[in-house]
Order: C-alpha cells, then sequence, then structure tokens
C-alpha cells in the first residue's frame, strides 16, 4: 500500500476509533497494477508494443492474445483504420475486417475489450465535454437503427448508442469532426455528394447540409479551433480518356457521361470524364481545400497549392489551429503553410516549405504525415513523405519560417509503410517517432533543445513492423497531481500565516484582559480545525492517486500540446 494510502487510514483510524483496515480486491488492483506514464504506443499486425519517449520497450500484447486479430500466418494479425486516446481513462483503436473498436487501458496498456460498431470505420475522434469517442463509418449496421456515424462513452463500455445515419444510399466515404469548440455539433463531409454534413450530437439526427459550389463531393477534412473554420478536399469531375483531356487516362474504369464544372472543361455536360480521387491533382482540381465557417455556415475561401506546381491539397491544422498544412498533388515539391485568422475571415498563405521529397510522381501527393511541436517557446513543423527516406523540419518562430531537412534510413528504396510514412511527437520531449514499416524499422528523431539545426536520429528500433503510432498520456491524472501540488502549496502557506498570527494574537494575551484571552484561544481552536481540514483534503486527493504517486513511472510532469484530450502531434490520417 502507498505511503499516503498508509497516512491517510492511520488519520481516519484515529478519528473514528477503527481497530483495522483491510484492503477489497478493487484497492489491490489499483495499488499493484504498474503504470506506464507518458509512452509511445506502435501498432501493428503483430499487436501492440509501447515504448518510453526515448524507446524503451515498456510492454507487448501479441496479436494472439488480441481476440480476432489471428495467428502468427504472414496473412494474419490486427489492422486498424484509425487510433485515439481519452485522455483519461482508455485508449481506441478501430478495427479492420470484423467491425470493431479494440480499447485498452491508458494506464497500464491492458487489453479491456471490443464494441461492435458500424462497417469500415475510418475515423476515430474524441469530445472530451460529452465524454464520448464518435466514429465514422463507411457503411451503415445492418441491424436496425443502425447508422453511418457511432459514438461510444468513455465510462459506459457496454452502452449501446444510437447509430446516426447519414441518408444516403451505398457506401458514403468521407471523415468526420467533433471538438468541445463545436459544442453538441459534428461535421462529415461524403466523396460523392456535394455537401458538408452537421450532426447533431444529442439527437443523433442530420442537422443540416451546406453546399460546397461546384463540388462533385469532398473527402480530407481538418479543422481549426483558433476560427472555428474547418478545411475540407473537395472532390470534382474530369475528362479523360483522349488527348486534351483533363487526364488521359480514365482510372480503373471506362470514361462515363459526366459534368464538369471546374478546370479548362468547366460548362462541359454529359462529357466523357470520370469523378472524384483520379480528378485530383488533374487541371480541374482548380478548387482544392474549401475554408467553410461553421458559425455562419457559409464557405469563407478556397486554398490551393503553389502556382505552376500542380492542383489540389490534402489540409492538414496544427493543434491550436493557427496554421493549416497544405499536403500538395505536387510529387512532393512544396509544403504549402496557411495561417489562419479569425472568425469569418479567410486564412492566407504564409509560407511555402521547397521540401523537394524525391521519388514522388507528378499530380501525387507524397507528403503523407506531419508532427508539430511546441518546444522552448519554438513551433516546429515535421513532415515526412512516401516516397524517400528523408523528413523536413520547418521552425514557424523565426521571420520568414527556416527548414532543415535530414535522412532518416540510408536505403536506396523507401522504408516507408507503402503510402504513407507517420510521424508522432511525444509531447514534452525532445523526440519524434518517424515509421519505417516496410523494413520493420522505426526511427527516434532529436531535436535538442527545439534547434531543428542540430536534429538527427538518435535511436532506430528494428524488428518489428510498427504502422501506426500514437502518443498516449493519462492528462485527468497529470491535472489532479499538480492540482494537489497547488493545494499543498497553498495550504502551507495559509498554515504558516495562521501561526504567524496566531502568536501575534498570543503576545496580545500576556497584556490583555480575560475576554481576549479568550478571543485568542478561538484564533487557536479555528487554526487547528483549519489544519485538520487542509490535511484531510490533501490526504484525500493524494489517495485517489496513490498509485500515481507510489508506482507511475511518470517522466513528463509537463504534459502541455494537448488539445481536446487526444494526441493531435500527427496530423492522423489513416490510410
Amino acid at each position: 500500500m502507498g505511503t499516503f494510502s498508509r497516512s491517510f487510514l492511520l488519520f481516519a483510524s484515529l478519528l473514528s476509533g477503527a481497530n483495522a483496515v483491510h484492503p477489497t480486491t478493487t484497492d489491490i488492483h489499483y495499488q499493484d497494477k504498474e503504470m506506464l506514464g507518458p509512452a509511445i504506443w506502435t501498432f501493428s499486425a503483430k499487436g501492440l508494443k509501447i515504448f518510453s519517449p526515448s524507446g524503451t520497450e515498456l510492454k507487448y500484447i501479441s496479436n494472439n492474445d488480441l481476440p480476432m486479430c489471428g495467428n502468427d500466418a504472414d496473412d494474419a494479425g490486427c489492422y486498424y483504420f484509425d487510433y485515439a486516446s481519452d485522455g483519461h481513462k482508455y485508449v481506441w483503436a478501430a478495427g479492420f475486417g470484423p467491425n470493431r473498436v479494440d480499447v485498452f487501458d491508458i494506464d497500464t496498456g491492458d487489453y479491456v475489450g471490443y464494441s461492435p460498431t458500424c462497417g469500415t470505420p475510418l475515423d476515430l475522434d474524441y469530445h472530451p465535454l460529452r465524454n464520448e469517442m464518435w466514429m465514422k463509418c463507411v457503411t451503415a449496421d445492418d441491424e436496425e437503427g443502425g447508422g453511418h456515424i457511432d459514438s461510444f462513452s468513455t465510462y459506459s463500455l457496454s452502452s449501446d448508442h444510437k447509430q446516426i445515419h447519414l441518408n444516403v444510399t451505398g457506401r458514403a466515404y468521407g471523415r468526420g469532426t467533433v471538438h468541445s469548440t463545436l459544442g453538441t455539433y459534428g461535421y462529415v463531409s461524403i466523396l460523392d455528394k456535394p455537401d458538408l454534413y452537421k450532426i447533431d450530437l444529442s439527437s443523433k439526427e442530420v442537422a443540416g447540409k451546406y453546399e460546397l459550389p461546384d463540388a462533385h463531393g469532398s473527402y480530407d477534412m481538418t479543422y481549426s479551433p483558433a476560427n472555428q473554420h474547418i478545411f475540407v478536399r473537395v472532390r470534382v469531375c474530369c475528362t479523360c480518356g483522349s488527348v486534351g483531356d483533363d487526364l488521359e487516362s480514365c482510372g480503373r474504369g471506362p470514361p462515363k457521361p459526366v459534368t464538369v464544372t471546374t478546370g479548362p472543361s468547366a460548362g462541359s455536360f454529359g462529357i466523357n470524364g470520370t469523378c472524384s480521387s483520379p480528378c485530383e491533382g488533374s487541371p480541374a482540381d482548380t478548387i482544392g481545400v474549401y475554408e467553410f465557417d461553421t458559425v455562419s455556415g457559409r464557405v469563407v475561401a478556397s486554398h490551393n497549392i503553389k502556382p505552376g506546381t500542380g492542383f489540389g491539397a490534402d489540409p492538414v491544422a496544427s493543434p491550436d489551429g493557427k496554421h493549416v498544412l497544405l499536403f500538395g498533388n505536387d510529387g512532393g515539391q512544396y509544403l504549402r503553410i496557411l495561417e489562419t485568422k479569425s472568425n469569418g475571415i479567410p486564412s492566407t498563405a504564409l509560407v511555402d516549405v521547397p521540401v523537394d521529397f524525391q521519388g514522388g510522381l507528378p499530380t501525387r501527393t507524397v507528403i503523407s504525415d506531419a508532427a508539430f511541436m511546441e518546444l522552448n517557446g519554438k513551433t516546429i513543423v515535421v513532415v515526412g513523405a512516401s516516397s524517400d527516406n528523408d523528413i523536413v523540419l520547418v521552425d514557424l518562430s523565426v521571420d520568414p519560417p527556416v527548414m532543415e531537412k535530414i535522412a532518416v534510413s540510408t536505403a536506396e528504396e523507401s522504408t516507408s509503410a507503402g503510402a504513407s510514412r507517420q510521424l508522432e511527437w511525444a509531447i514534452g520531449t525532445e523526440y519524434v517517432w518517424v515509421n519505417g514499416a516496410d523494413t520493420s524499422e522505426t526511427y527516434l528523431v532529436q531535436v535538442p533543445g527545439g534547434d531543428i539545426t542540430a536534429a538527427k536520429v538518435v535511436k532506430t528500433i528494428s524488428d518489428y513492423p510498427v504502422g501506426d503510432i500514437l502518443y498516449v498520456e493519462n492528462y485527468e491524472r497529470a491535472m489532479m497531481m499538480n492540482l494537489i501540488m497547488e493545494v499543498t502549496k497553498t495550504s502551507t502557506i495559509s498554515s504558516d500565516s495562521i501561526e504567524e498570527g496566531t502568536g501575534s494574537s498570543r503576545m496580545n494575551m500576556d497584556s490583555s484582559s480575560d475576554s481576549d484571552s479568550d478571543g485568542g484561544r478561538e484564533i487557536a481552536i479555528a487554526a487547528i480545525i483549519i489544519g485538520l481540514l487542509a490535511i484531510v483534503l490533501v490526504l484525500a486527493l493524494f489517495v485517489r492517486i496513490d498509485n500515481i504517486m507510489s508506482q507511475a513511472k511518470i517522466n513528463n510532469p509537463n504534459p502541455g500540446g494537448m488539445e481536446d484530450g487526444v494526441s493531435l502531434t500527427s496530423s492522423k490520417r489513416p490510410v
């Protein structure tokens, strides 16, 4: 039993006269479990492996120990579309195959169980005001009441919430977003619908649709809490199949009659063409990204990449929403960074960073992920690409911003996981984690003191096929610890002040009447009562998180960088 628990039990027994206190099974569970503390969680087909921010292995759960994850065969294992932490109880992973969400204990990494959900679960997004994890799916649950959007209570894993149906037929590919600053509403994109859907999280109904002008549909989206704007990638239609068309090839299928509303063929009706993803990066991809104001319910601007380099981009917002990155369909030439303004005011282009990633195809997006660092007063963006083994660090704290490029591997071929290279900042540290799943490697990049010119790979973890990386910390527990420290400091100051006042009264008693003496005793008694109350409060708080104070391996006392209780150091763009 921890030191503070023993102190509290002794104190309680003195007050109550109890002869013995017997801990329950639940007490023993909380006191004996080993806490991981702030950690990097890595998901792969082989299971879950957890590391300290500096790369020490803390825990491994094999795929054989996780239900429905198969066995050690090459084609078996655990596959996840997305994953998220709620910041206080669990880590959630949206499973591929059986439509489910796996749940893990945030403090120990232990597998807690799973919840069935709708088909092809793509996005996980935590809403801290509602204590709910929200899920965007592609296909609606076949059961009665099924839908395209599901939610789960972080306090009751057994509760079965009503799903939201978007009232569309077929597969509803797209993204979703919820946030505390959006209140009781969320927003959803659909790749073949020219509207942004507003969702009432309380009634579980579609609350409205907002037209995206000249769009065939929309897909990737990101939200800025700085101005309450959504940035959404627009999907369009384009001509294809002939010389002089927007695309020479129509992709997987033959051309079909389409209406083209953008680009050099705008205004064409019933012309041979195609729509959606094949048209990304084509001359018809002139809208790029719409900036939508959730307050006024209107589109305030559109954004594209550096003129002359191509068309179209995927948007990614920083955790604080002050910057939005545009991953352009330019084969890896530039990274455009937008600077957001106040609500209702369009964002502006801050800088076009010449990242110059190699090996990418023209009109294709090769920048696949970004990590955002706040270190020593500096704001640093780290981006990686699927096409080569370089990463680029951009220091936004200087004007104009500066960049550095380093290689994470000397391999000739890209070590990224197919079309994706993932990065994650271990919040509050100097480390950025970069995956190299194609070679079963993971790279730890250190940025000493936030100096990007000194950035280097300090460790390579081999022989483990890390696919997804997530920084996890129990922020609620960290806040409680900070509160305890503040209460302890305040109670100490109060006790000293009362003691000083009591001493002053005691001197006055020696030269005053009996009534003055009675007043001095009242002050002394009040001081004792206040002191006892402070002790009870402090000990009660310590008991609540005693297992942290006595067992936790906390190596990051100042978490920082947290947005809505979920790690947002990565752009979190699942494949």
